[in-house]
């Protein structure tokens, strides 16, 4: 078990035919954030009070680049005032390793292996906490994605938040 980091952005705007909340590109193999662990996952959206279904995946991107995202860093959580997460915010978080980013609003000919698809409804917000024995890991040199398959109605007011063991 390493540090538990939480990347978070609130009260984004998702883009026409992009609708990718967050991208997390691992690092190389034997660097700080190379494995790193999704212990939960948190959704809501505060733009809208008409009630829709999303239907959503946790995914690998295995080809495009996302080309522009906001920058986020994960905040370190524990040990609370430990050494930084290993993961840096970045623009172009899909361009090199050890890079996180929320939002995008471009993403250049992805494809995508999904591995947890999940339906909830806008108004209840989603949450995913799985049993530690189902916690997924992400490996060395990986990008891996939270997305919406179809645009919701509304496309702002969302926030994320994503809680990670890095190692």
């Amino acid at each position: 078990m390493g540090k538990t980091t939480i990347l978070t952005a609130e009260n984004g705007t998702l883009t026409t035919a992009v609708r990718n909340l967050v991208h997390i590109s691992t690092a190389a193999a034997a660097a700080a954030a190379a494995h790193v662990r999704v212990k939960r996952v948190e959704i809501s959206q505060n733009g809208s009070t008409t009630l829709q279904m999303i239907r959503g995946a946790f995914s690998l991107q295995t080809a495009g680049t996302t080309v522009t995202a906001t920058a986020v860093t994960p905040v370190n959580v524990s040990p609370l005032g430990g050494p930084a997460s290993g993961l840096t915010g970045s623009t172009a978080p899909a361009g090199a390793a050890a890079r996180t980013g929320v939002f995008a609003t471009v993403n250049t000919t992805p494809t995508y292996v999904d591995h947890h698809t999940f339906d909830f409804a806008n108004l209840n917000g989603y949450i995913w906490k799985p049993d530690p024995t189902e916690e997924l890991w992400i490996p060395p040199s990986t990008i891996w994605t939270v997305r919406f398959f179809a645009d919701p109605t509304t496309m702002t007011g969302w926030t994320i938040s994503v809680v990670l063991d890095e190692n």
